[in-house]
């Protein structure tokens, strides 16, 4: 039996005629947050997050159902897989969200939406200033564009824990040995926790030179690298595909991963994408900006929960959840947390 004593927030954007917003952000999680078996509980338990899996495999031609669901580790992190993945995971709780919350009467406005690296298109979708439809297209591009570079030459991506980032952005100059031997900065996730980004020679010379200081350094399990300027040329080529996508004002900003400002338009939202393989990912400004902004409640949507993690080791007392740890009916939210007066 469904609780509808339970206070709940809700998913909808806001509309002309309610103007005021709650102090909740949803951010989406991005590529590395796949794991086997991801969005299987709220595919069982939402008829709307099985139309939106049958939906993306009509699309694209992968039966993305059975890869979440059953494919081994290994496949599940080619990126011309996890892309899609991850994007109609995260639309799955995403609209998964919204029905169990119509179902009990919940409602929500949020002030803010994120999301990290290939997150922020499903907070494109989530504030229609792009369509389901339309993100999956470009993703698919987006996937083929960074496993072609992947496939002429390896690269590879490490986090780096237990050293600020410009320690770290020391560590990558020296171990870069030119244009074709180089090692970037991508995410400043934390502030002790830096992923960096090229090379597989040159990734490995910093992961030493980050062990040799007494730092934490383990390569990722992604066969891709991003988010550094290596890839300028794929950026400008994804430039030109998205070109071509309609794209609307956001019904609520959306955090750029860039340079932390609030996106309101679909000249900004685009402009984010075009630039956003070649430029690090500045989330830990992100969640900070997202505060400033009045947020005190992050909801993760979407597989897994490094997102909401991260949130509370930046931002001390704020409420962060992820869907995908909800258990109990219904899911998705029933880990939704009690919404907050204001006096």
């Amino acid at each position: 039996m469904t609780d509808t004593s339970r206070p709940v927030s809700a998913l909808t954007p806001d509309s002309a005629s309610t103007p005021s917003t709650d102090s909740i952000a949803l951010v989406f999680p991005g590529q590395g947050s796949q794991t086997p078996g991801m969005g299987r509980l709220v595919h069982a338990n939402s008829e709307a997050a099985r139309r939106t899996f049958e939906e993306a495999s009509d699309l694209t031609g992968i039966d993305l159902a059975s890869l979440c669901f059953d494919a081994e580790a290994d496949d599940l992190a080619s990126t011309e897989n996890t892309q899609p993945a991850v994007l109609t995971t995260s639309v799955a709780f995403l609209r998964a969200m919204r029905e169990k919350l119509n179902e009990v009467g919940g409602s929500v406005r949020p002030r803010l939406f994120g999301g990290h690296s290939l997150g922020l298109f499903s907070a494109a979708v989530a504030t229609n200033a792009i369509s389901f439809r339309d993100s999956l297209l470009i993703i698919m591009e987006r996937s083929r564009l960074m496993g072609s570079f992947n496939a002429d030459r390896p690269v590879g991506m490490a986090a780096i824990i237990g050293m600020d980032a410009e320690a770290v952005r020391q560590l990558c100059e020296d171990a870069t040995l030119g244009e074709h031997d180089r090692v970037d900065v991508a995410n400043h996730n934390e502030a002790q926790q830096t992923v960096i980004s090229g090379d597989v020679s040159a990734l490995e010379r910093a992961m030493e030179g980050a062990r040799a200081l007494q730092g934490k350094a383990i390569r990722l399990k992604l066969k891709v690298s991003s988010h550094t300027p290596l890839h300028t040329a794929q950026a400008a080529e994804f430039a030109q595909v998205i070109s071509e996508i309609p794209f609307a004002d956001p019904d609520r900003p959306i955090v750029s991963n860039i340079s932390a400002e609030l996106l309101r338009t679909a000249a900004e939202v685009r402009a984010e994408f075009e630039a956003q393989l070649r430029s690090p990912v500045l989330w830990a400004e992100n969640v900070r900006r997202m505060t400033r902004e009045g947020v005190d409640t992050f909801i993760e949507v979407g597989p897994g929960h490094s997102l909401s993690r991260m949130v509370k080791r930046i931002a001390g007392e704020v409420v962060a959840v992820s869907l995908d740890d909800a258990r109990d009916k219904p899911i998705p939210i029933s880990v939704l947390p009690p919404r907050r007066t204001t006096p």
